[in-house]
């Protein structure tokens, strides 16, 4: 697991509103000298760069406006695909994203961008300063346009599930011991660690704690409102979550027809629920899955509608009688769009490979 802690933790050196004399700074939010890509993907998004950097307002990107965003010449030809000479907003966001803008600067492929490297995101950022753009991801959650952001407008902007699949950038589905204790304190640890296995599961998470408990968390005078300071790390995690799922590649084994997202068809022949029940008991082969198992996949309301003898497990035959392959795709579908895409595909993905997993051990 990457460091998750950055779009929670000193996000308020990120702060718009502060004044500009050290751009690299209000970008290294870790004080470390150089500037990750968690930092730059909690801090910058696409859109606020296809806006700043576009000075005549015209909605279109000529070759010069292209290379500033992405320090390429061949990619002008690359996104102009209807060969009209220039390029629209569209066109741009169905040709790169931040994290390949990211890359591209990471010269080295540390992971890092340092010392000369970093000049392009510095430039980014502040063209999006300059042109009044720093608030565009916090206006986009605030539907009342009131500049305050509530509870409800942050769980219709995000999901719990989102948001892990945004940090689990190495996909061990946990999160480490320093990253709780450093977003949290150690007592939040030891409480969320319900294995004491020194690591954080996405189902000890959600067993301790839903979205609404993490608003709560940075709502500091407790008002029902991230107002000011407040809404930096919501901010911050909603950036995480539109960056890195505009960058989430669709796994091929599973995408047969190569559309770049997954369909219920395609997912139900991949797997079957026996496939899932089997594989991911393997550890014990008890026949039943404990509360904190049930989370990493599923709600608390499905988890309760599973477990219909009241025991705190629930077997493969009480799993049976409430969900299917099909509609756990649904339950994936949080648009109802009727295909996953982005970071809906990141549990079915998840699954699938701890079937082949298993069927290699066996």
């Amino acid at each position: 697991m990457g460091p998750f802690i950055l779009f929670f933790v000193a996000m308020v050196a990120a702060s718009p509103v502060k004044r500009q004399e050290d751009l690299f700074g209000q970008l290294d939010l870790d004080r470390d000298g150089r500037l990750s890509k968690q930092e730059i993907l909690s801090i910058i998004t696409l859109e606020q760069a296809i806006l700043a950097l576009d000075h005549d307002g015209d909605g279109f990107y000529t070759s010069l406006q292209v290379f500033q965003l992405t320090n390429d010449p061949n990619t002008f030809p690359m996104f102009d695909v209807n060969n009209d000479g220039m390029v629209s907003y569209e066109e741009i966001r169905q040709g790169t994203n931040m994290v390949r803008i990211f890359d591209r600067e990471d010269a080295d492929g540390s992971g890092y961008l340092e010392g000369p490297e970093a000049d392009k995101m510095v430039y980014i950022y502040a063209e999006i300063l300059i042109h009044g753009l720093a608030f565009v991801s916090r206006d986009q959650m605030d539907t009342n346009g009131d500049q305050a952001l509530s509870k409800d407008e942050v769980m219709r902007a995000m999901t719990l599930d989102q948001i892990f699949a945004a940090a689990d950038d190495d996909g061990d589905g946990h999160l480490s011991q320093l990253q709780i204790e450093v977003t949290f304190d150690a007592p939040t640890f030891q409480m969320l660690d319900d294995n004491m296995d020194g690591k954080v599961s996405f189902g000890e998470l959600r067993k301790a704690m839903d979205l609404g408990d993490v608003f709560d968390f940075f709502d500091s005078d407790a008002d029902g409102l991230l107002q000011g300071q407040e809404q930096n790390q919501m901010i911050g995690v909603y950036n995480l979550i539109i960056n890195v799922g505009s960058a989430y590649m669709t796994d091929p084994l599973l995408d047969t027809d190569g559309d770049g997202k997954l369909s219920k068809d395609e997912v139900t022949n991949a797997m079957t629920l026996e496939q899932i029940l089997v594989s991911n008991d393997a550890l014990d082969g008890d026949g039943q899955f404990t509360e904190i198992e049930i989370l990493s996949f599923f709600d608390r309301d499905y988890f309760v509608r599973m477990d219909a003898d009241g025991d705190g497990f629930v077997t493969f035959d009480e799993m049976r009688a409430v969900i299917d392959v099909g509609s756990y795709f649904d339950y994936c579908d949080a648009n109802g769009s009727g295909f996953l895409e982005s970071l809906e595909q990141y549990k079915v993905v998840g699954l699938y490979y701890t079937i082949l997993a298993f069927n290699m051990g066996t």
